[in-house]
């Protein structure tokens, strides 16, 4: 079992870090990679009344601005469902954080929330794509298990993991899900929730407690 704030692996001969923070960096390139921000989600709620706290969608960006700020890429990948809902105060909010980093390439993966925003989306000058293809990986928001264009980056699943202790204590939390073929991201934003996935037992899970990644052979999950 392997424990740290960050953990290295290398998928398709490529070297990637790993980090609790729910994002992988692709140093060789300076690409960035997250999913399922669902950015609107809070306000989305709010406005149906439903008592959701702001913070947890200020949260979100402000997690989001400090990652840019400390891993500096030249380029982020939002691997589908930026936004949640239609057109609400956090487009604009939005756009106003993307225009602090013009040198940085934004690109998504349209995701099936963000159908929903319709062209508010192309107002935000993001290079918007069905699927990308970048080197070896081939990014999409939907899982392709088995693609054959490339080694599958996806989210859309917000996938969680049940880890257990020795005193049979146990919780469930949020995972990278690895496969041979396929990398599964756990969603970026606070306010999404999770699914439990249920692992191969040549999968390896990279399961985020706190401030730590925990990694997971497949054959040693319970499920």
């Amino acid at each position: 079992m392997q424990i740290g704030q960050e953990i290295v692996l290398t998928l398709a001969n490529e070297e990637l870090q790993f980090s609790s923070q729910k994002i992988v960096f692709w140093e060789k390139e300076r690409t960035l990679f997250l999913a399922d921000c669902h950015f609107g989600k809070v306000a989305h709620f709010r406005k149906s009344g439903i008592g959701i706290p702001v913070a947890a969608g200020n949260e979100t960006f402000h997690t989001l601005h400090q990652i840019v700020l400390n891993w500096k890429p030249q380029r982020v990948v939002f691997l589908g469902d930026l936004f949640h809902s239609r057109f609400n105060l956090d487009f604009e909010r939005f756009a106003l954080w993307k225009s602090n980093f013009p040198e940085i390439q934004f690109e998504l993966v349209i995701g099936n929330h963000d159908v929903s925003s319709g062209s508010h989306l192309f107002e935000l000058q993001l290079n918007i794509h069905s699927h990308l293809n970048i080197g070896p990986f081939h990014c999409t928001h939907h899982p392709e298990f088995q693609s054959d264009m490339g080694f599958n980056f996806s989210g859309h699943l917000h996938p969680s993991v049940r880890i257990s202790g020795t005193a049979f204590q146990s919780a469930t939390c949020p995972c990278y899900w690895i496969g041979e073929r396929f990398l599964v991201f756990p969603s970026f934003g606070q306010f999404t929730g999770a699914s439990k996935i249920k692992a191969g037992p040549e999968d390896v899970v990279l399961a985020i407690a706190g401030k730590k990644l925990i990694r997971i052979e497949g054959h040693l999950l319970r499920f």
